[in-house]
């Protein structure tokens, strides 16, 4: 999991939320130097001035679907209008004005989904972030601080958001909520640690994981190699494998209740708005262990 803080262009990003742009593309001059920690998924939030003011902010972000290296021509034949600009012409003296008059022969194009814009900036010192206000291209905010994104989140929504892209299809505040508990429950699975057991048991949790991908409902909470969540409009269910061997079952049993107890508490606490149900995997029979998990799920413990 990471979130970049990307310095961008405020005319560009007007034009998108004006014309209700649901996917971007940002151009980048250099097709060298590629992210390295940046994954589908991952939160890219604009840096820039809004309305003109003096301070850079935080105005929206979106979401990090894929990387190509491309030219201007070919940039503007695949996405057009979703680059930002009205025609390929304006695109190619935006690019000439930022690499000064000599445009790259390809560039690294990021494709960006799901955006959102705030109604009000966040301005990094209000949720204890340090940007340089000459930062010149981007900066990873979440090294330091694993819990920045759901900071920044939290402080977006106290100002709102910015329902003017609102369709029937995808509504900014749909995708902001999600976001959200995605990143409150990233928060979550990392101040429980790692999984206990062998390697031999994490490689078989991890598999047991993968398996449940195959259902599209399902994903895997960002930073852990086992444990899933499915989002729906009145239910977060979180899904938890259960691996042990012989001589070990009674303990992985207890880790297993505890982790489940764990992540219902700490989901209510976040203040998620939703039913929490936790759904035990494995690749053995069970049983036992999610019929303990459903006294927890239907409140009786």
């Amino acid at each position: 999991m990471s979130s970049i803080a990307y310095v961008t262009d405020e005319k560009m990003l007007e034009f998108h939320r004006l014309n209700r742009n649901h996917s971007m593309v940002f151009w980048r001059l250099s097709a060298k130097n590629r992210f390295r920690d940046f994954k589908k998924g991952d939160l890219l939030f604009f840096f820039a001035r809004p309305n003109r003011g003096r301070r850079k902010g935080l105005i929206g972000y979106a979401h990090f679907d894929t990387s190509k290296n491309l030219s201007v021509s070919q940039m503007w034949n695949q996405y057009q209008e979703a680059t930002g600009y009205n025609s390929a012409a304006e695109l190619k003296d935006a690019i000439e004005t930022a690499s000064r008059g000599e445009i790259p022969a390809r560039m690294n194009c990021l494709f960006l989904t799901d955006v959102v814009f705030f109604l009000s900036p966040v301005y990094p010192e209000d949720v204890g972030l340090k940007i340089p206000s000459n930062l010149e291209s981007y900066c990873y905010i979440d090294k330091n601080d694993p819990g920045i994104t759901v900071k920044i989140l939290k402080e977006a929504k106290k100002n709102g958001i910015d329902l003017w892209s609102a369709d029937e299809d995808s509504s900014p505040d749909e995708i902001f909520e999600l976001d959200e508990i995605r990143h409150q429950m990233t928060m979550i699975s990392h101040s429980l640690g790692k999984n206990a057991g062998s390697e031999r048991e994490r490689i078989a949790s991890s598999r047991i994981a993968r398996r449940m991908l195959a259902d599209n409902n399902w994903e895997m909470i960002r930073g852990s190699s086992s444990d899933l969540i499915y989002i729906t409009d009145e239910v977060l269910y979180i899904a938890v494998p259960f691996v042990s061997q012989a001589n070990n079952r009674k303990e992985r049993v207890r880790e297993t209740l505890g982790k489940a107890f764990l992540y219902r508490v700490l989901a209510q606490q976040a203040g998620i708005q939703r039913k929490i149900v936790i759904k035990i995997i494995s690749e053995k029979n069970a049983d036992d262990v999610s019929d303990m998990v459903n006294i927890l799920n239907d409140g009786k413990l």
